[in-house]
C-alpha cells in the first residue's frame, strides 16, 4: 500500500484577488514540517514566528497532519510573522495515495504571488502595490528602494493584477518537487 498524501489549499487571508498555493505533502507531516513547506511555497525566508490554530486552540507544531484528519479535520489556520499577522486559511482538500514517481513535499498550482516579507500585513501590501505602480505615489521611490529594484510589468500577460508581479525572493515552479529540509 502506497504512503498517504494530502492535498491542502492554502489561502492568504484578505488578498482580492485571493493569494493561494495547492501543495501536496505525506499524510505523516507535522505542522513545523508543513510550516516549512508553506515557507517554501510563498517564497518567504522563515524570519518570523509562526503558529497553527483550529477555532482558538494553537495546534502543537509535532503535531502530524494524519491526525488532525483522523479527527475529522478540514480546514485550520496558519499565522506567520505575529507583526505582520499573515493568516493563511489551510483547507484539506482530499488524501491520495502517493505517486512512486513524484517527490513529496510538492507544489501543485497556485495564484499571485506572496507578499514581500516585512511589508506591514495586509495594509502595508496593498500600501506597497499603490506606491509602486504610481510613479508619482510620495513613496514610490522609497518603496522601490526598500523592495530592491522596479517590477517589471504592473500587469501580467494574462491581465492579472500588479499583485502578481511582485517578485518573490525565491519560487517553487509549477508542478515540481521542492525540498524545504533546509528550514526544519
Amino acid at each position: 500500500m502506497s504512503e498517504a498524501v494530502l492535498r491542502l489549499k492554502i489561502v492568504l487571508v484578505d488578498t482580492e484577488p485571493p493569494i493561494w498555493r495547492r501543495v501536496e505533502v505525506p499524510a505523516a507531516t507535522t505542522l513545523r514540517q508543513l510550516h516549512a513547506v508553506i515557507q517554501a511555497a510563498t517564497g518567504w525566508d522563515d524570519n518570523h514566528l509562526y503558529q497553527f490554530h483550529r477555532g482558538r486552540d494553537t495546534l502543537p507544531a509535532r503535531l502530524p497532519l494524519d491526525e488532525l484528519t483522523a479527527r475529522g479535520v478540514k480546514r485550520f489556520t496558519y499565522v506567520y510573522d505575529m507583526g505582520d499577522s499573515w493568516e493563511h486559511r489551510i483547507q484539506i482538500e482530499k488524501q491520495l495515495g502517493a505517486d512512486p514517481g513524484v517527490s513529496y513535499p510538492r507544489f501543485v498550482d497556485g495564484a499571485m504571488r506572496c507578499p514581500p516579507e516585512d511589508v506591514g500585513g495586509i495594509p502595508g501590501f496593498y500600501g506597497f502595490l499603490e506606491a509602486i505602480a504610481d510613479p508619482h505615489h510620495p513613496d514610490h521611490d522609497d518603496q522601490l528602494d526598500w523592495h530592491g529594484g522596479p517590477i517589471a510589468s504592473t500587469r501580467n500577460s494574462t491581465g492579472l493584477p500588479h499583485a502578481d508581479n511582485v517578485p518573490p525572493r525565491s519560487a517553487a515552479p509549477k508542478r515540481t518537487a521542492f525540498s524545504p529540509s533546509a528550514y526544519f
